[in-house]
């Protein structure tokens, strides 16, 4: 097994406090676990959920977990530095990609059938930057389930494929699972998450609509690959798109209240709306849906067998995130700038 390193991190010691320098010695890892020497990593609304302590992601903080730090990171591409004696998929010197789950029992009737991410003996604790693990705003980060670390095909560009990791994966499985060529998809909320579901749902064969609230980014959504736009606080837009759409994926990260009657309206019989964003708790109108038999789902990141399915796709189909890239040592002015842009873009943080 790897022996014990010290590791470099950028860490917060409480909650909103600027990310600051912050060294530990990490034990060596287990027979089943990888060591990756951190070369990209994407910057998602998780992180800064973490950071903030907010919502309900302060019960799964380094702090709630009884650590000095929070330490955010969880879109992490590197190459393989070391692996425990257990690991046959992976070698020293692989490229690889680390998202948002770190292990899980692999025992369970969700792990036996490709659904890790609902793996209840976790319990928070198998998420590769909460429940006090360590995460990759680092030079190296270390899990002890290489089983979630995954070989990135040799085409795939790694600043690009970071927010793939986690954010990518979070709208390919419902759009994978519940979707199928043909389907008149709305992609609702257009920021990192949005843009992601976009590429993919037309890739798939959808025939996508982009809606936002107004026009501003509707010239982006078509070079994207949407068909159409709907500008949402448009009365005459929203009317003339009733009953249209088969699916809608709801990426809004938003607290504010929401009237998602409205999107409703937009759903053919039988439609779909699907909620992977930050949103707040919502009202439905059961009475007017037993009508209309819509359904209201959720999806959670993705099983292995999802991220490697996505991998392979976005490898075939040339398929990355749109990006910017920021050195590490620029965290602070980074989380500004996000703040700044409102989520409107897709930050990785380079070594």
């Amino acid at each position: 097994m790897a022996e014990a390193r010290t590791i470099h991190t950028y860490a917060a010691t409480s909650p909103g406090a600027p990310m600051e320098p912050y060294a530990f010695k990490a034990p060596p890892i287990p027979a089943t676990g990888i060591e990756v020497k951190v070369t990209h990593c994407g910057l998602c609304g998780s992180d800064v959920h973490l950071w903030r302590s907010d919502g309900d992601y302060k019960d799964f903080t380094g702090w709630a977990a009884g650590q000095k730090v929070q330490i955010c990171g969880h879109e992490a591409v590197g190459e393989v530095t070391a692996v425990g004696s257990a690991v046959t998929h992976l070698k020293v010197g692989q490229r690889c990609g680390v998202g948002w789950q770190c292990g899980s029992c692999h025992s369970c009737e969700y792990c036996l059938r490709g659904d890790e991410q609902l793996c209840q003996a976790g319990n928070g604790v198998d998420c590769t930057c909460a429940g006090g693990n360590a995460g990759a705003f680092a030079d190296y980060l270390r899990i002890k389930d290489a089983g979630f670390a995954f070989a990135l095909p040799d085409s795939l560009d790694a600043a690009a494929t970071a927010p793939l990791l986690c954010g990518g994966q979070t709208v390919w499985t419902p759009l994978r699972q519940q979707t199928k060529a043909g389907d008149r998809v709305g992609i609702l909320g257009l920021g990192g998450l949005g843009t992601m579901a976009i590429k993919f749902a037309s890739a798939l064969g959808c025939e996508v609509t982009a809606l936002s609230s107004t026009d501003s980014k509707k010239p982006a959504a078509l070079e994207l690959g949407a068909q159409k736009f709907i500008a949402h606080a448009n009365d005459a837009e929203m009317a003339a798109a009733a009953c249209s759409l088969d699916f809608i994926l709801v990426t809004l990260s938003t607290q504010q209240t929401v009237d998602f009657g409205k999107f409703f309206a937009l759903l053919r019989p039988r439609g779909t709306m699907c909620f992977v964003g930050m949103c707040p708790p919502i009202s439905a109108d059961v009475f007017t849906m037993g009508f209309t038999m819509h359904n209201i789902t959720t999806s959670n990141t993705g099983g292995r067998k999802e991220m490697v399915e996505m991998l392979d796709f976005c490898a075939r189909n040339d398929i990355g995130a749109t990006v910017v890239e920021r050195p590490l040592s620029s965290i602070n002015e980074v989380l500004a700038e996000l703040e700044a842009s409102k989520g409107a873009q897709r930050f990785v943080l380079t070594a």
